[in-house]
């Protein structure tokens, strides 16, 4: 038995963008061929990924408004969902490998448990401020006088504290592996 969702235009924002689960939103209707192609591919993979992955599946023909909103042009189209936001979308009928991967890379890229998201932040965090960080070096080489200045030498300061939360936050990254 499917356990793929109907959506529509009125339960959209609440079945996909407050989902707690990793979406799956096929856009579909019933005169298109391939369609009913993969159809049968997201029944089998509800079940599997059943209470970790959801998968659902919007009649673009029925639901115009949320078609529009996403542009959907073509179909079948399936877009994932993580946390409210798309992450990343199918165009056309393709394998189940393929569908498969899709599901299995945001597992990967978009943990659900308590510890993967927390590594997940993390990492993002440190990226961005080793970005920041030399960014700010390279406009520091080209500045004069920093030193005299009260405001730079307090950013200076405080970019000093970030680079250490920085070292702090990859040390306990690596204790979280």
């Amino acid at each position: 038995m499917s356990k793929v969702v109907e959506i529509t235009d009125q339960n959209f924002e609440e079945e996909i963008l407050n989902s707690d689960l990793p979406t799956e939103v096929d856009f579909w209707a019933p005169w298109c061929g391939p369609c009913r192609m993969v159809s049968p591919i997201y029944d089998k993979l509800s079940e599997e990924y059943d209470g970790r992955f959801k998968f659902c599946k919007l009649n673009v023909d029925e639901n115009q408004q949320t078609a529009t909103k996403y542009q959907i042009m073509s179909i079948p189209m399936q877009m994932y969902f993580v946390d409210g936001r798309k992450v990343n979308e199918i165009l056309g009928a393709v394998p189940e490998p393929i569908i498969r991967n899709m599901v299995e890379s945001i597992f990967r890229d978009y943990p659900t448990d308590e510890k993967g998201r927390l590594k997940v932040i993390l990492n993002s965090w440190i990226q961005h401020n080793k970005e920041y960080s030399k960014k700010f070096s390279m406009w520091m080489q080209k500045t004069d006088n920093i030193e005299d200045n009260a405001i730079y030498r307090s950013i200076l300061q405080t970019v000093r504290e970030m680079e250490k939360a920085n070292d702090n936050f990859s040390r306990l990254l690596i204790e979280l592996k």
